[in-house]
C-alpha cells in the first residue's frame, strides 16, 4: 500500500511551510522507531504555531497511514470546534474527503487517489470533559489542543488507545500554554520514567514554542503585547515560562526550602487533615494528610508542622484503604487528632466508631479563606515553620498547582475545584495548630464551641 512520508508530506502538498519549531515536532514524530511511542509535548508562548501543528499533524498523519483512526481533542467542544476543527478544515484539501459526520461527535474520512479502493484514514473530533467513554477506541494518534485545561486521568486514557494495526508509529502530541499540570511535569519537568519507556519502545521530547520561532505574526506583535500585559501574563505566555502563573494560591511554597530531609526531631503531638471522597474511579479523591507538631526540645523550635504521610486515592474499597493508612501511622505514631469537613459529618461519625479522634471543620462561608491564611502563615515566616518530607510526592505538586478560579467572575474568587481534595485535607488539619492539648490528650478550641462542633468535643 502507498504511504506518504511524514516528513516529505507537508512541502509536497505546497499546502504549510512549516517553522523550525513545528518541523522538529515532525522529525521527532519521524524518529519513532516501528513499533513504538512517542511523546511530543509542544508548549510555550501564545503564538508559537501550536493549534496550526496539530491541524497539520492530524492531515499528515491520516495521509501517511492509510486506514489509521486519528483523535483531535480540546478540553470544551465548543472550543474544539471554534479553533482547532475551524484550523483544521481550513487547512484539508477538501478533495481528499470521503466521507464527514458534522453532528457530535463529529468525523471526517479522507483518502489519496492511490490507495487500495475502499481504504480511507479518520479523524475524530472529540472533546474531553467525559473522557471515561473513551476506554474501548484504538487510535494511532492523539493530537491535544490546549492540553493544560484537560484532566491528567483523560490522557492517561488516551495513551492507553494508542494501539491502532494500521499505525506501525504511535504518536500523541500534546499542545500546551504554561500552565501547571501533568503537562508541565510530563514533558518541561521530565518527571515521567522515561529510562523505563525507552526499554519498551517509547520517546518522551519536550519542544519550546516561542514567539520568535513564528514568522507568520505580525512583526510588532510581540512588543504591543509586552506593553500591554501584565508581567505575570508577559512570563507565562509570552516568554513561555512555566514558573509564573496568576493564580497561584500558596506563591510562598517552595518545594526545596519547605522539604525536611533530615532527621525527625521530637513532637509534642500529631494531627492530621481527612477530606472524603467516592467510591467511583471518577469521584473527588479521598485525601489524607498526617503531621508532627514539634515540642520545646526540637532543634527547629517548638510549634514546628512537619508533614509525615499522605494518602490521596478513589475508587471502589477506598474507605478500607484509608482506613488501613491511618491504622498504619497510629502504630508508627500513637494517638493521633484528626480534622474532617464538617459537611461530611456522617463519614465523621463513621470515623468515630471506627476509633479515631476526629473534630469537624469550622466551615461557614469564609472558612476556606481563613483555612488557607492559616497555611499562609507558616509558609511566609522566615524561617518556615512548615515542611513536608520527601516520602511525600503528590503534595508538592499539589501545593504549586493549587490556583484561584479566576474565570469564576466572583469578586472573591475561590479555589479551582481540581486536584485540591489533598489541600483541603491539609487545611482542616491547620485548624488543629490552634488548639490547646491537654494532658489528657483531649483537645478543645480556644473560642467557645457550639451546637454540633460542641457536641463532636465531648
Amino acid at each position: 500500500m502507498a504511504t506518504r512520508s511524514l516528513s516529505t508530506l507537508a512541502p509536497q502538498e505546497q499546502r504549510f511551510t512549516p517553522t523550525a519549531r513545528q518541523l522538529a515536532v515532525y522529525d521527532a514524530l519521524r524518529q519513532t522507531p516501528a513499533g513504538g511511542t512517542t511523546l511530543v509535548g509542544y508548549g510555550g508562548a501564545m503564538g508559537g504555531g501550536k493549534t496550526r501543528a496539530i491541524a497539520e499533524l492530524a492531515i499528515d498523519t491520516a495521509l501517511s497511514y492509510p486506514g489509521t483512526n486519528i483523535l483531535v481533542a480540546r478540553q470544551h467542544y465548543s472550543d474544539l470546534q471554534t479553533t482547532t476543527m475551524r484550523e483544521f478544515f481550513e487547512c484539508l484539501p477538501e478533495r481528499l474527503i470521503v466521507g464527514r459526520q458534522r453532528s457530535a461527535p463529529q468525523w471526517v474520512s479522507i483518502r489519496d487517489v492511490a490507495w487500495p479502493g475502499g481504504v480511507s484514514s479518520t479523524i475524530h473530533f472529540r472533546h474531553l470533559s467525559e473522557w471515561t467513554g473513551l476506554g474501548s477506541e484504538q487510535y494511532g494518534a492523539v493530537f491535544v489542543d490546549e492540553a493544560g485545561e484537560v484532566a491528567e486521568e483523560a490522557a492517561q486514557m488516551l495513551l492507553t488507545r494508542l494501539r491502532h494495526p494500521a499505525q506501525r508509529q504511535r504518536w500523541f502530541v500534546a499542545a500546551s500554554n504554561p500552565w501547571p499540570g501533568w503537562f508541565e511535569r510530563w514533558f518541561a519537568r521530565r518527571e515521567l520514567d522515561e529510562s523505563a519507556f525507552a526499554e519498551a519502545g517509547g520517546r518522551i521530547v519536550y519542544i519550546p514554542a516561542r514567539i520568535p520561532d513564528n514568522p507568520h505574526l505580525p512583526d510588532n506583535y510581540a512588543a504591543q503585547q509586552q506593553a500591554l500585559q501584565p508581567g505575570g501574563w508577559v512570563q507565562r505566555f509570552l516568554e513561555g515560562r512555566f514558573d509564573a502563573f496568576e493564580g497561584q494560591i500558596y506563591t510562598d511554597f517552595d518545594p526545596r526550602r519547605q522539604l525536611w530531609d533530615a532527621p525527625l526531631p521530637p513532637f509534642a503531638r500529631y494531627i492530621g487533615g481527612l477530606d472524603f471522597g467516592g467510591q467511583s474511579p471518577r469521584d473527588h479523591y479521598t485525601a489524607g494528610v498526617v503531621a508532627g507538631i514539634t515540642s520545646n526540645r526540637a532543634p527547629c523550635g517548638p510549634n514546628v508542622l512537619i508533614r509525615l504521610g499522605e494518602f490521596e486515592d478513589r475508587g471502589p474499597g477506598v474507605t478500607e484503604r484509608l482506613e488501613q493508612w491511618q491504622h498504619h501511622w497510629q502504630r508508627k505514631l500513637g494517638p493521633i487528632q484528626w480534622c474532617a469537613d464538617r459537611s461530611q459529618s456522617a463519614w465523621i461519625d463513621h470515623q468515630r466508631r471506627q476509633g479515631h479522634r476526629v473534630v469537624p471543620s469550622k466551615g461557614g462561608p469564609d472558612s476556606v479563606n481563613w483555612g488557607i491564611s492559616l497555611v499562609q502563615q507558616r509558609l511566609s515566616q522566615d524561617p518556615p515553620t512548615t515542611y513536608y518530607t520527601p516520602s511525600m510526592h503528590r503534595f508538592p505538586e499539589r501545593m504549586r498547582e493549587y490556583q484561584w478560579d479566576l474565570k469564576s467572575g466572583e469578586q472573591s474568587p475561590k479555589p479551582k475545584k481540581l486536584n485540591d481534595d489533598l489541600l483541603d485535607a491539609d487545611r482542616y488539619m491547620h485548624e488543629l495548630t490552634i488548639l490547646k492539648p491537654f494532658r489528657t490528650g483531649t483537645a478543645v478550641i480556644t473560642t467557645k464551641p457550639r451546637g454540633r462542633i460542641a457536641r463532636y468535643l465531648d
